[in-house]
C-alpha cells in the first residue's frame, strides 16, 4: 500500500532508463503543521517501469496524491498522449500501436497504474510492475 503523500515536497525523481526504474522521494513540508505521524520522508521505487510521463515540475512541486490505478484509467485518460509519443519517438513501447489490446498486454505483464496529481508543480502517471516503499 501507498503512503499518503499529501501535501509533501517532492524532493526529487530519478529514472533509470536500464534498469526500468524510478525512484519519487518526497519530504514532509515543515511549513505544514505536523497532522502526519510516522515518517517525515519517503522513497517510492516503481520496478518493472513500461511507460510514465512527468509533466509541470516547476522544482517547488507539492503532491497532493499518488494513487494505483487500473491501467485502463490510464489509457483512458492519457491514451491521445500515449499514442502521439508513440508516433514521435517510439515511446512508451510497442503496446501503444494498439490501445484496445493495451490492457490486455500490459495485464499480462502484470503492469498496474499510478497517478500523480499535484496541487502544485510536477504531475504525471506511470505504469509499472510495482510500486515498494523504501
Amino acid at each position: 500500500m501507498l503512503p499518503s503523500l499529501h501535501d509533501d515536497l517532492l524532493v526529487s525523481y530519478e529514472v533509470n532508463c536500464e534498469a526500468r526504474q524510478i525512484k519519487l522521494r518526497a519530504k514532509r513540508d515543515p511549513r505544514v503543521p505536523a497532522e502526519k505521524e510516522g515518517q517525515v520522508s519517503h522513497t517510492i521505487v516503481f520496478n518493472g517501469v513500461e511507460g510514465y510521463q512527468f509533466e509541470n515540475d516547476n522544482f517547488a512541486n507539492i503532491v497532493f496524491s499518488l494513487d494505483a490505478v487500473p491501467v485502463e484509467r490510464i489509457l483512458a485518460i492519457y491514451g491521445s498522449q500515449i499514442a502521439s509519443s508513440y508516433c514521435m519517438a517510439g515511446a512508451p513501447n510497442s503496446w501503444a500501436t494498439d490501445l484496445s489490446s493495451a490492457p490486455q498486454v500490459l495485464a499480462a505483464k502484470g503492469v498496474q497504474g499510478f497517478i500523480l496529481s499535484s496541487s502544485y508543480g510536477l504531475s504525471g502517471w506511470v505504469l509499472a510492475k510495482e510500486a515498494l516503499v523504501e
